[in-house]
């Protein structure tokens, strides 16, 4: 039988403060889906509260799962999406949505209050149990990264070393490009990489490239012996579902970005290549989608939108789009553009890779890794070079979800990541971890 598996639920229980997930969201919902969905499998939640770290039971996990996934409405239609119909109108020039009503904080912290409680009700609030209950030699598992930032949510490992702890680092961006976050970040995430060196015997992440740079942080802040599981990313589950080209686009010329609105991820390249097509096409200018929730500096970025009336019929936001419809979007556009100036992986080129679109992306290492044939690979800061490659580009097609090769299902990047976990638990236990390799790499 595998070893019991304690689940870190914090992200997940903090899902409901957001409209849709992003890549790490659907990275850590997949894997409890696997682990608590699996009779095979013990899985215990484990959640820091005010009483103190609290082990919940699989039947309380598995109800707020069920709960999560209908906030984020994954399981739904894409014609189901409130912001979906919106979108089409602005894209067929039937409507407008790059004027949204000003966003009143006091609301959308009601909103997101109630959102919580809803949650709380659905899930069914229970006091839990002590950390000193789990099975011995459970395997306590970290996706999230949400409280690595907090040392002690953690101390309780030091008590009980019969457990195997896997943490999941992304990359160390924040501290390699200081200048892309806040001073804030910068010290929250080289907290989160103490508390990993301090407390995990392995951590999974999902390109050479994050390896690497994570190892060279840790050997910095003195330990150079951390194993390193590496396994890239799969293609999340609502992306890949068939499905077509929406009909009412065939024809429309349109390119999509999808990720956080903040400057590391270069939108202000994408809005500057815009501006010039605009100058160039006028009316006849292709537009750009932008799917992502704001962040850092989103409202200038944004606001270069707003402020031009020409941008703003050519460029439309939208956030909260759920993943059928951000499927249904991505098989009909001209290509994915993904600039970003440092990623750890770039879930967005493989989603476009492996729904047949041509991406352009920035040449970066983590983008190198994952990119294929259809894959355009630009610097970040040349302009005149994105606005040619887009310029090449003609109106996608009404394409359908090809036939995923199991190796990027999230079913194949469960059971990998599990079977990696249990094997490495009974190595540890058997003593013989210095027989270990140090990085193991598994590509889908």
């Amino acid at each position: 039988m595998p070893r019991a598996i304690a689940y870190d639920l914090t992200r997940l229980f903090l899902g409901p403060l957001s409209l849709s997930p992003r890549g790490i969201d659907r990275v850590d919902v997949a894997l409890a889906n696997h682990f608590f969905f699996n009779s095979k499998i013990e899985s215990l939640g484990i959640l820091p509260t005010p009483w103190g770290i609290r082990v919940f039971n699989a039947d309380m996990v598995r109800r707020g799962l069920d709960h999560l996934h209908h906030i984020w409405a994954e399981r739904i239609g894409e014609g189901e999406d409130p912001h979906w119909h919106g979108l089409v109108a602005a894209l067929t020039g039937q409507g407008d949505i790059s004027r949204p009503p000003p966003r009143r904080k006091p609301a959308g912290l009601i909103t997101k209050t109630q959102r919580m409680w809803t949650h709380l009700r659905q899930t069914g609030i229970a006091l839990g149990r002590s950390v000193g209950t789990l099975p011995h030699g459970a395997i306590y598992v970290n996706i999230g990264q949400i409280g690595l930032a907090v040392p002690v949510f953690h101390q309780w490992l030091a008590n009980r070393r019969d457990i195997t702890a896997a943490f999941m680092l992304h990359d160390t961006i924040p501290l390699e490009y200081p200048q892309f976050v806040s001073p804030s970040s910068v010290t929250h995430h080289a907290r989160m990489v103490q508390t990993t060196l301090e407390r995990a015997d392995l951590v999974i992440t999902t390109t050479r490239h994050a390896s690497e740079t994570i190892m060279a942080t840790m050997a910095r802040m003195g330990r150079s012996d951390m194993p390193i599981h590496v396994r890239g990313l799969p293609l999340p589950q609502a992306l890949g579902m068939p499905r077509s080209a929406d009909p009412a686009l065939a024809g429309r010329h349109y390119f999509l970005t999808c990720s956080t609105i903040e400057p590391r991820k270069n939108h202000g390249l994408l809005i500057d290549v815009w501006r010039r097509i605009i100058a160039r096409m006028g009316a006849a200018a292709p537009h750009l989608v932008i799917v992502g929730s704001p962040g850092r500096h989103a409202e200038t970025i944004l606001g270069e939108i707003s402020g031009d009336p020409a941008l703003a019929r050519h460029i439309h936001h939208v956030s909260g789009l759920s993943s059928p419809a951000l499927g249904r979007l991505t098989l009909g556009a001209a290509a994915m553009l993904c600039p970003s100036y440092a990623e750890g992986f770039g879930l967005s080129v493989l989603e476009a890779n492996a729904l047949g679109v041509p991406t352009i992306a920035s040449d970066i290492a983590s983008h190198r890794e994952i990119a294929n044939a259809q894959t355009r690979l630009l610097p970040p800061d040349d302009r005149h070079a994105w606005e040619d490659a887009i310029m090449d580009c003609g109106p996608g097609m009404l394409r359908t979800t090809p036939t995923i090769p199991e190796a990027m299902t999230e079913a194949a990047y469960c059971h990998d990541i599990a079977a990696f976990l249990d094997n490495f638990a009974q190595t540890k236990h058997k003593g013989a971890m210095q027989d270990f390799p140090l990085r193991h790499e598994k590509r889908p």
